[in-house]
């Protein structure tokens, strides 16, 4: 009886869901069509109203008030036409007809193409003869798919179920695979900006004996190399414009520990020869609208250390000018960041030549570094702190993991709310089998029996929206990937990893949510 109940779901799905699918197809089909024709018509529009000229919201409004009038009226006239030619034709050529339109309609549109003519006349043609053979095949499709399957309430209704939590399976996925893909690429930005050690002071911020540790770490053979380091917040001036950052000193080895080097987007690194120099992050560069011509400078101001009554700026501030030779991206942690030769922050806090306020180490390939920071610890004693990367990054990655879970927990919500509609098209399966289910149970057929088939109906939408939501979401992902659709920042694509976890991790969320409402409304089927 399981068999036979299994049997009867997947025969009467195999029907409902190819309908869904064909419509799902055209309605993507559709979606497209529009959007291609709203884009193009603006900037055909654009070109002729305001070539040259720089536009404004309400010459954008007037653009695309004039690309809805041109889709609306063309929509029309191509549903007009086709409606008195349809009433000419027999039922089974209207998707031929349909097809052979839009084919030369296509045909026409190589043939422009093919001339290189470029005048704006035929940009309109080209516009208005792909439009038509995109609408025509959409009009041919829906004639065929109506006029030869009979389709009720029930498909319509069992079709927005499948859309629903197709669109709600194909979003899961895409957003925890652009999480995935942020965490692996910020993970690596953290690899090149974040040492393997950081050794700093538990008290106060200069490092004390700094001569005994670089000795101590010189001898060291689980050490490749290691780089002084001075933070501090500064003030920094550019123009008429003025921002709060983090100035972060280093010195020549610097880029040896981490690959600061490889962030630099625009401009150069630094050639060390200069102290007054800064490396300045896209962030501050926005803000300060800062210029990298190696012209204009930028004035970096801290407070002096001391009591007493000031009675100038000279004696409340250490300032000195520094030229911007490069701008940097890494990620939002660093935005407020700027970086200098670590001269020039000595300069700044009144430093003596040799001081820092941490360093920065490399182990060599092959070492753990858990297991050096133990070691060094122990032998730098309790008035030094050891880092790892790990403890550096930690907060970040706890608020992704966080923000991770929230936005899972979010768009599983929205499976559940898109579940509804596969509990109202199950209930209307019921609806209108009612002669089939009394049939079906006076030869015999369990109720229990019954109510699986209704059951796996439910069960197998489930399965069958989330296999197209995740080719859908794979489609969205290798677009991205490949043309970079998307812009985290102007340098930066949002990535997009491609994980078997959230495979499984989609898969499983929408097929316990739809099998667990396609059970429970499952056992309401009456027992009459």
């Amino acid at each position: 009886m399981n068999k036979v109940s299994f049997y009867i779901a997947k025969r009467y799905n195999t029907y409902t869901l190819l309908i869904s699918m064909a419509l799902i197809t055209i309605a993507a089909l559709l979606t497209g069509t529009l959007i291609y024709m709203t884009n193009t018509s603006a900037g055909i529009f654009k070109i002729i109203l305001y070539r040259d000229t720089v536009i404004g919201i309400n010459q954008q409004l007037i653009i695309y008030a004039l690309s809805f009038l041109y889709i609306l009226i063309q929509m029309l006239l191509i549903y007009l036409l086709f409606q008195r030619l349809f009433k000419k034709l027999k039922p089974g050529s209207k998707l031929p007809v349909s097809l052979l339109i839009a084919a030369l309609c296509a045909v026409l549109v190589a043939v422009i193409y093919l001339s290189g003519t470029q005048t704006g006349l035929w940009a309109i043609v080209s516009l208005i003869l792909i439009s038509t053979s995109l609408l025509s095949l959409i009009i041919g499709l829906l004639s065929f798919l109506f006029s030869r399957r009979k389709i009720t309430g029930v498909n319509i209704i069992t079709s927005i179920a499948v859309f629903a939590i197709t669109i709600a399976s194909c979003a899961l996925f895409i957003i925890l695979s652009v999480f995935s893909g942020l965490e692996k690429m910020n993970i690596r930005l953290f690899t090149n900006v974040n040492p393997d050690l950081k050794i700093s002071s538990v008290k106060g911020k200069t490092l004390a004996n700094i001569d005994e540790i670089t000795h101590l770490l010189d001898k060291d053979e689980q050490i490749e190399t290691y780089a002084k380091v001075i933070e501090e917040k500064v003030s920094v001036e550019f123009n008429d414009k003025q921002d709060i950052a983090y100035i972060k000193g280093i010195d020549r080895n610097y880029k040896e520990v981490v690959k600061i080097d490889t962030a630099v987007v625009f401009g150069s690194y630094f050639d060390f020869k200069n102290p007054y120099e800064i490396l300045a992050s896209d962030g501050v560069a926005r803000r300060l609208q800062m210029y990298i011509d190696h012209q204009h400078t930028a004035r970096l101001r801290m407070p002096k250390p001391g009591t007493g009554l000031i009675r100038n700026e000279d004696e409340a501030f250490n300032t000195v000018v520094a030229g911007p030779i490069g701008v940097f991206v890494i990620n939002e942690q660093f935005d407020k960041y700027i970086f200098s030769p670590i001269e020039l922050t000595q300069i700044l806090l009144n430093l003596p030549p040799s001081s820092a306020y941490s360093i920065e180490v490399r182990l060599k390939p092959g070492y753990n570094s858990a297991a050096a920071k133990t070691r060094l610890q122990k032998q730098l004693g309790s008035d030094l702190l050891v880092e790892t990367r790990q403890d550096l990054d930690a907060t970040f990655l706890k608020v992704m993991n966080v923000e991770n879970l929230i936005i899972y927990l979010i768009f599983t919500l929205v499976i559940v709310i898109a579940s509804f509609n596969l509990a109202g098209a199950i209930i209307i399966i019921i609806i209108d089998k009612k002669e089939q289910i009394k049939t079906i149970w006076s030869f015999g057929m369990p109720l229990k029996n019954i109510k699986q088939i209704f059951f796996q109906t439910g069960f197998l939408i489930s399965l069958f929206s989330v296999i197209i939501g995740l080719i859908q979401g794979t489609f969205v992902g290798w677009l991205q990937n490949t043309f970079h659709l998307v812009m985290a920042n102007p340098f930066v694509p949002f990535p997009f990893e491609f994980t078997l976890m959230n495979y499984l991790t989609v898969t499983a969320t929408v097929l316990l949510i739809g099998g667990t409402v396609s059970w429970v409304v499952s056992r309401r089927l009456p027992a009459n």
